[in-house]
């Protein structure tokens, strides 16, 4: 079981610390442990509680009232927030909240069920939008401040994938497709949960995709380019690099592939411009990319 210091619960739940101590002296909504130098720590348990609470009270519950329900009626409220409805952004932090949960604790049926119920109620391309990438922004920003272990990002990521390459064995083979797409991430890129969202939407429009996932070395783009005719060569850029290793990387792809649409993706101001001002698409979003998709090229 994981342990955390105030500071800690105050990161995860987005709750000042100040709040918390307050809640915790003058409701007895948590019980912290003591270490051996009389240090408060709090343990899985208390943090489960204390983000349910956060849920009920941004849902518009006074903390005098939650303070007083049991662990099954708080669940029972969170249960009522979930099935409420699946376009508020109440339930949208419902569901992230306990998907928090799952992460922390390994608990991959909850993560599941949350998955499953939000993609029944949403769809897969909403619920990619407004779950799985805020989730994934998030527990980014927990893991670079230490709030969250590598081993529950690796967790939560691999989570994903399954849901990902499972949704895409769904979709039928395209037939006679009109575009041929190269999926891949350079030699320093792992993170390819945005380059798998793109797969399956791309499968779901009947294009052919060649997924190569994650750290392609860039001489083997040539012999996969040369053997099945890529209308598009698609990479995103999630790890922060130097200006000049991302310009290096879009001039090579716009020199070595003339002719081909060469599409980038990534939450960079560097690529926008760079993309600007060489032959490449910058795609910011599902709407963009699914544009490039009906439409002819026109590069």
């Amino acid at each position: 079981m994981s342990t955390y210091s105030i500071k800690d619960l105050e990161r995860i739940s987005s709750q000042k610390a100040h709040t918390i101590r307050i809640w915790e002296q003058r409701y007895g909504l948590l019980e912290p442990e003591r270490t051996d130098s009389n240090i408060r720590f709090y343990n899985d348990d208390q943090l489960k509680k204390l983000l349910n609470v956060c849920t009920l009270i941004r849902n518009g519950m006074k903390i005098s009232h939650v303070s007083k329900l049991s662990r099954k009626e708080i669940a029972d409220e969170i249960d009522l927030i979930i099935a409420d409805s699946f376009q508020s952004d109440i339930h949208i932090e419902a569901v992230i909240n306990e998907a928090l949960i799952a992460i922390s604790t390994y608990n991959g049926t909850l993560f599941d069920v949350l998955f499953s119920n939000s993609v029944k109620g949403m769809g897969l391309n909403k619920t990619y939008v407004k779950i799985i990438y805020p989730l994934l922004v998030r527990t980014g920003l927990m893991w670079i401040k230490d709030d969250l272990l590598p081993a529950q990002e690796h967790f939560l990521s691999n989570l994903i994938r399954q849901k990902l390459f499972s949704a895409i064995d769904t979709l039928p083979l395209p037939d006679n497709p009109d575009q041929t797409w190269i999926l891949f991430l350079n030699e320093e890129e792992d993170h390819e949960i945005g380059l798998l969202f793109a797969y399956y939407l791309l499968r779901q429009y009947g294009k052919r995709v060649i997924y190569l996932g994650a750290r392609v070395p860039y001489e083997n783009l040539f012999g996969v380019v040369s053997q099945c005719k890529p209308t598009h060569i698609y990479s995103f850029v999630v790890r922060k690099q130097p200006d000049k290793e991302m310009e290096q990387l879009l001039s090579r792809l716009t020199a070595d592939f003339n002719g081909l649409n060469i599409c980038i993706s990534g939450d960079n101001e560097l690529i926008r411009k760079a993309s600007a001002d060489k032959k490449v698409r910058f795609i910011s979003s599902i709407d963009s990319l699914i544009d490039i998709v009906k439409k002819p090229d026109d590069l």
